[in-house]
């Protein structure tokens, strides 16, 4: 397993990581009409806003990604000047639309960002994920310490996180490597972490 930084070439290969990694760890492609959808949403902003942690992972080709970012408030500023815009205009809102597209562009036209409270002690976050065939091999907790690292360097105070309430299995890696839950909703757990 390697890590590399990401490449604007590799979005497709990475916005498909997105895709089948979408259902709380397990292939999405069957929830989405549009498969790029998830990639738009979750990666792209990372690969172009915040490339200096912004990661794919090589496992016999592209295999997943780990993506990070400092200053998830000036992220969220950046992406509703610069990236949100285009999507808004390629993505208008439909309601015949399936309902987890639909949820998609709900978000890309009305953005939800993290609460003051959580981002006073937590403002750094990232994603990771890994497709089936890196899964299993100890490359999640190998992958989560470098970002972790990446961004403690950068100088972060702490980092947060969201995962699927229904990713038991994620959310058993998070716990060992230090995160604990700070908020719980039916559907996602935000778990965080303070660096010394």
């Amino acid at each position: 397993m390697e890590l590399r930084l990401a490449r604007p070439e590799e979005e497709n290969a990475l916005y498909n990581v997105a895709l089948v990694t979408g259902d709380g760890g397990a292939d999405g492609t069957h929830l989405f009409d549009d498969p790029r959808l998830l990639g738009e949403v979750f990666v792209g902003p990372y690969i172009h806003l915040e490339p200096e942690f912004a990661y794919s992972v090589h496992y016999d080709g592209i295999a997943g990604y780990v993506l990070g970012c400092l200053d998830t408030g000036s992220l969220e500023t950046r992406c509703e000047s610069s990236w949100w815009p285009a999507l808004r205009a390629a993505y208008p809102i439909d309601v015949t639309r399936r309902p987890s597209d639909q949820e998609l562009v709900r978000f890309i036209h009305a953005p939800e960002g993290r609460s003051e409270d959580l981002l006073r002690d937590f403002p750094s976050h990232l994603h990771i994920d890994l497709v089936p065939r890196a899964q299993g091999h100890g490359f999640g907790p190998r992958c989560l310490e470098f970002i972790l690292n990446r961004l403690a360097e950068a100088g972060s105070r702490g980092v947060h996180l969201g995962v699927a309430a229904s990713n038991a299995r994620a959310q058993k890696v998070y716990r060992s490597m230090g995160f604990g839950e700070w908020s719980r909703s039916d559907d996602e757990l935000v778990m965080t972490r303070q660096f010394d």
